[in-house]
């Protein structure tokens, strides 16, 4: 199976850490702080979902994106409040036309194990992450380059790509069309070290002889658990600008990342000092948080939603007033405040609220309409479409499972029965989601989509006819024209305007039905300087610190 239809979203004893034996709940108490042997801190950190590789190239899930953060810089960077800064480019000039990038590196530029960061390992990089061998996720948003596209579907040589190296420090690179997001791009297009990739292989990504160039580097990993970083002493803090006046002291020696445990330990683990940093994605933990550590919570939207997609390919849901039906029933403000319960804003559009070069959102013109009224116009398609609550139409949905997932299709279920609606969900394991996927063995499908990249390009590209990411079988002309012509404005208000009408476009036909746009909340101690609300995917851990 190909790494990108793969959907989803060491044995060391390291001090300070919580000993989790066997699954069960016995776990020692460290104190409230935790330091090296120099006297300074270890930043501990624990989020959802399960660490599956540490090369930046061949992430699968947003917890591998995140990780990433912490060991990589790419030309560009993304800092603590999720700004744009140099990362190893220490300035860039733009050609007037927007189809020429011209990167000069910092000098002085090292890996880990202190051999020197070259243009080569720039050029390296970039002709690897387009490279339908490695199989990037994110390839396809690269697509502007000149060649890319050929090259990432094995129509062209990778180094047929349009990245030359100029002169010893300086990289230029060529597009096909202009991209108003290839800074941001660049900034996780990690640079990774050609010299380790040629000595181990596969092995390189595993510690401890991982070589990096971010600010730390990986020491021990122990699948699906804990991963150990230490300061990469070659890191030099110029290359990605100041830290905020709101950092306090120096940033963290050391990061423990968790991973593996679930939303209630978690939060066990914060409240008993034993984590700095701790995600919560569950709707009974986030109530406790509110109650108990209300000044620790920080809570903002990010890029992510919720939708319901349609296999089109099926006769079931082929018919479009089915679908249009279906998207008049939902309650989304129950879904949100009650079923799911994590602050999620209810949403009828596309793109995340999160999305702030995205300002003008389409809606259905039904979005506007009273909840009666919407009720109503979907019973008139249920007797439309002959449909009955005594003879329903049964759908079969998938998911990955979890058990907020299965809450949401047990609330939908509920909602459309009356319309003559019935949804049998199965939950399944993350790899056979993907099979059942790819095979198009469902009606209904969880679509649960984030974006590493701000902006609605990641949202919206997915319903090309040709985007491995349209698990809906929509195949639109008039909707691949538009996106198109958005991808070759010159400037971010054009191209936000021209991904509008492709989203008016889209919401007519209904592929998918959106539900919610997200919220990431995450436990803070107070301790910990310099967290900033941020909707990026990632605060990097060296942008925090501790007095």
């Amino acid at each position: 199976m190909r790494r990108r239809d793969f959907v989803t979203g060491t044995a060391v004893g390291l001090a300070g850490w919580p000993i989790l034996e066997s699954g069960a709940a016995q776990i020692s108490r460290s104190s409230a702080s935790v330091s090296d042997p120099k006297g300074e801190f270890i930043l501990r950190r624990s989020r959802g979902g399960n660490l599956t590789s540490l090369d930046p190239h061949r992430p699968l899930s947003s917890a591998d994106m995140e990780i990433a953060a912490d060991l990589f810089l790419g030309l560009t960077a993304i800092d603590g409040a999720g700004l744009l800064v140099p990362g190893c480019a220490e300035r860039w000039q733009i050609d007037a036309d927007g189809q020429r990038y011209r990167f000069i590196l910092h000098p002085d530029l090292f890996w880990s194990d202190g051999r020197a960061l070259s243009a080569d390992d720039v050029q390296f990089s970039l002709r690897r992450l387009l490279d339908p061998a490695t199989g990037a996720l994110l390839s396809y948003r690269y697509d502007a380059i000149r060649n890319a596209r050929a090259i990432r579907t094995g129509n062209k040589d990778p180094k047929e790509l349009g990245v030359r190296i100029e002169r010893e420090r300086e990289i230029v690179i060529e597009l096909e069309r202009a991209e108003t997001d290839l800074l941001k791009l660049l900034a996780v297009a990690y640079i990774v070290p050609q010299h380790a990739l040629l000595r181990w292989g596969q092995d390189w990504a595993k510690p401890p002889q991982m070589i990096v160039n971010g600010a730390y580097r990986p020491i021990a990993w122990r699948q699906n658990g804990r991963l150990q970083l230490v300061r990469n002493e070659r890191f030099q803090q110029r290359l990605v600008g100041a830290r905020a006046a709101n950092v306090r002291g120096a940033p963290p020696s050391g990061v423990h990342w968790l991973f593996g445990i679930d939303d209630a330990t978690r939060l066990r683990l914060f409240r008993a000092g034993e984590l700095d940093i701790a995600q919560i994605s569950e709707g009974s933990a986030l109530q406790l948080a509110r109650e108990e550590l209300p000044t620790q919570l920080k809570s903002a939207p990010t890029h992510t939603g919720g939708w319901v997609g349609f296999n089109l390919r099926r006769q079931t849901v082929a018919d479009p007033r089915l679908r249009r039906m279906l998207a008049l029933a939902v309650d989304r403000e129950t879904l949100c405040s009650k079923v799911r319960a994590l602050g999620e804003e209810p949403s009828e559009s596309l793109v995340p609220m999160a999305a702030t070069d995205y300002l003008e959102r389409k809606l259905p013109v039904s979005s506007r309409a009273q909840r009666s009224t919407r009720l109503a116009r979907a019973q008139a398609l249920s007797r439309e479409l002959g449909l009955s609550r005594q003879q329903p139409l049964r759908l079969q949905a998938i998911f990955s499972s979890n058990s907020l997932t299965q809450r949401t299709f047990l609330a939908l279920d509920a909602m459309w029965a009356p319309f003559g609606v019935r949804v049998d969900a199965q939950g399944l394991e993350s790899r056979a989601y993907s099979e059942a996927l790819n095979a198009r063995r469902f009606d209904l499908m969880d679509y649960s989509v984030f974006s590493v990249v701000q902006g609605p390009a990641s949202f919206i590209n997915r319903f090309r006819s040709d985007s491995f990411l349209n698990y809906f079988g929509y195949a639109e002309p008039e909707v691949d024209a538009l996106i198109n012509k958005a991808e070759r404005e010159r400037t971010i208000e054009a191209r936000a305007r021209g991904y509008y009408a492709a989203e008016e476009r889209i919401l007519r036909d209904l592929p998918v039905i959106p539900l919610y746009s997200g919220v990431a909340h995450r436990l803070v101690a107070t301790s910990i300087t310099g967290w900033v609300r941020n909707v990026g995917l990632a605060t990097p851990s060296y942008y925090l610190g501790r007095p």
